[in-house]
């Protein structure tokens, strides 16, 4: 009876989770690694809850194989200070004039593409500097500064309290072999913001390449690549993966699963969940997962997705809701509740739930909600 109790109560506690392999994340550094010069840094990408796998979870599995972290928000690298990480951190979003402080104290490095930040900088009084990456337009046409705006920039970065740590851009399509030649022309066009740093005596680290350019070899003879997506184990298009799958070998990072919730059983002709988008052709028993939008399950993916139970690959039918799904389980001999169901794994992956969803696999993993329960594995 006791045995039961615990385990109703950690069912209801934690029905869905998810499982993060150390294993499979220092792999995927170590083979990306492969594809550097042995001087290149490695900057991780962790931002947005490290592309859906925990910030923490990732974080400390990965912290002593690369050089940088990346995040977006400013809360994020301060939270990663409280937490005792001593690593080098960019922020890759903008701040604002009021957070400057706050980075010098806690040595964050942040993202400059506004004039603001460099004229505040002005301001500054304390022994220590800020530290700044210029983020560089090159062709993205989103954030940074263009190249008509050096002349104006370069004499606010002779600041006595600015330390220009970093220079870098974003690329618009190396994940697209077609844009070859683009992407060089955006290289070129970085080239050309490092030449005008050294005139003036300043040679920051220089980095444009994310996980495509890096995996791809584009850009990787400068000082640092940013690798995100492919650190957890997942390729930035078909076409990088096919191109490379050989000699890289990534290997995804997270698991999702879940218990289900209830088993039922209705005969055929019955409606299934919201609107009678899925109508039983035949008597069948269903498993309810405790899972739906909310948690990240796409609504897009109704009727098309699919779930592992009992090793068998089993279908969703009906529309995806806030918070259950429902699986057709007729063809698999023992269900019951609290058995687990695998929503990713090694049989599905986040890929094959962005063809579901008309989507990318950037999306699938970055959108699994923050507070289900990550564990590392």
């Amino acid at each position: 009876m006791l045995r039961q109790a615990q385990h109703d109560i950690e069912f209801f506690m934690n029905p869905t989770w998810l499982e993060i392999s150390k294993s499979a994340l220092q792999n995927n550094v170590e083979q990306i690694k492969k594809n550097l010069s042995p001087q290149t840094k490695f900057m991780a990408v962790v931002k947005a809850n490290a592309y859906g796998h925990g910030l923490m979870e990732v974080v400390s599995s990965i912290k002593s194989k690369v050089d940088y972290l990346a995040v977006y928000a400013f809360e994020d690298a301060l939270f990663l200070r409280k937490k005792n990480i001593t690593k080098p951190i960019l922020v890759l979003g903008r701040i604002f004039p009021s957070q400057i402080s706050l980075a010098i104290k806690h040595e964050i490095e942040i993202t400059v593409s506004t004039f603001d930040i460099l004229l505040a900088a002005k301001k500054i009084s304390g022994k220590k500097n800020l530290m700044i990456h210029i983020c560089a337009d090159t062709g993205l046409g989103r954030d940074g500064f263009i190249f008509s705006d050096i002349k104006k920039i370069l004499p606010l970065l002779k600041n006595k309290n600015l330390e220009v740590k970093g220079l870098y851009a974003h690329f618009a399509a190396a994940d697209d072999l077609n844009f070859d030649s683009y992407t060089k022309k955006q290289i070129s066009e970085l080239l050309k913001w490092k030449k005008s740093f050294a005139e003036i005596g300043l040679r920051p680290l220089v980095h444009h390449a994310a996980s495509a350019a890096a995996i791809n070899s584009q850009a990787v003879d400068l000082d640092m690549v940013r690798v995100g997506i492919s650190l957890y184990g997942l390729w930035p298009s078909k076409a990088i993966e096919l191109k490379h799958k050989n000699k890289i070998k990534l290997i995804p990072a997270l698991s999702w699963k879940t218990r289900i919730a209830e088993v039922k059983f209705l005969p055929k002709g019955s409606a299934i969940s919201y609107n009678c988008t899925h109508i039983l052709k035949r008597d069948s028993k269903l498993a309810v997962l405790p899972i739906g939008y909310f948690d990240g399950i796409p609504r897009l993916s109704s009727n098309k997705s699919f779930a592992i139970v009992g090793g068998k690959k089993v279908p969703q039918i009906g529309r995806v809701t806030m918070n259950l799904i429902v699986l057709d389980v007729t063809d698999v001999a023992k269900v019951k509740e609290g058995d687990v169901a695998e929503i990713i794994g090694k049989k599905i992956t986040a890929d094959d739930w962005a063809i579901w969803a008309q989507s990318s696999n950037y999306e699938v993993v970055t959108r699994i909600n923050s507070a289900v329960k990550r564990v590392v594995a």
